[in-house]
Parts: structure tokens; sequence; C-alpha cells
């Protein structure tokens, strides 16, 4: 038996000497800027983590979280939809609303964001 109850809540890390904990299902987008991470929750402002996208990713894979590109993850539970672009190249991913972002698919990523769907393509 764990030692402390599952937590679902993660820690973000603001600054060297801060931390917050989040509820990862608050999360729509992870996106690199750098050698840091910008967090985007419903709220117009992202929240900055000191952390690289990958180290994140360490975090948040178990809570639904799949990287489509290597700038950006996404809460799987955030997915409005996944098209085609407009030239008909590659696969977009639209985020729900009130994000409405519209995120490109890396090709090296899309067969795993098929199976995250349980879906071969």
């Amino acid at each position: 038996m764990p030692k402390y109850p599952l937590i679902k809540r993660v820690l973000l890390h603001l600054s060297e000497n801060r931390r917050v904990p989040i509820d990862p299902g608050k999360i729509y987008l992870l996106e690199a800027d750098g050698d840091d991470t910008l967090i985007r929750t419903r709220s117009k402002h992202s929240i900055r983590d000191l952390r690289k996208l990958g180290d994140l990713m360490q975090v948040f894979s178990p809570h639904g979280f799949l990287r489509i590109h290597r700038n950006h993850a996404v809460n799987l539970m955030r997915i409005r939809e996944i098209a085609r672009r407009k030239k008909g190249e590659g696969w977009q991913v639209r985020l729900q609303p009130p994000v409405n972002l519209v995120l490109p698919v890396g090709e090296t990523h899309l067969a795993e964001l098929w199976r995250a769907f349980g879906d071969g393509g």
C-alpha cells in the first residue's frame, strides 16, 4: 500500500522557490517556449513552467497528455476535432472552447494520436 494516497494534481515549477499544484484535467495544452513550457488552461494567460516540454511529458503522460508536435502536447480529453489541414497536407487538432486553438500534428506523432483513440487512422 502506498505511503500517500494517489494525488491527482501535479506540481508546476514557477520558479526555483515556488511550486503550485494544479489538476491536469484543467490544462488544455503544453507548449515549448525555449527551455521553458507554457501551460494553457481556460484563462487567456499562460502559466510558465521552468522545465522543458520533454521533461514535463514524463509528469503529464500518465494524465492523458500526448505530444502531437515537437512544440506541443495536448490533453486528449480537450481535443474537439482532428481534421486534415486545408491544403490536405497533414493533420491538425482543434481544442475545445474557450481555448479553440488549432495545432498541427507532426507526421512522427500522427500514428500515436490514432492509437490513443483506438483507431488505425
